[in-house]
């Protein structure tokens, strides 16, 4: 069972979406908090959760073969 390309780029929009979201608003919240560089700190990290994790649910997807 493989899944359309065109149907995987709502999902990964909105995960992209939410990612940057994410991101944002911890540099908004760690600025607040403690400073600019606790802040790109903080937004970097996220950022790269979220890389991580696309990564994980990619290998995953192909891995049980919905993906080509």
């Amino acid at each position: 069972m493989f899944t359309q390309p065109s149907e995987l780029w709502l999902p990964l929009a909105l995960f992209v979406f939410f990612g940057l979201l994410s991101a944002a608003g911890a540099y908004f919240a760690l600025n607040a908090l403690r400073g600019r560089r606790a802040a790109i700190l903080g937004a970097v990290g996220t950022a790269g959760f979220f890389v991580l994790l696309l990564a994980v649910v990619l290998v995953l997807l192909k891995n049980a073969s919905l993906i080509p």
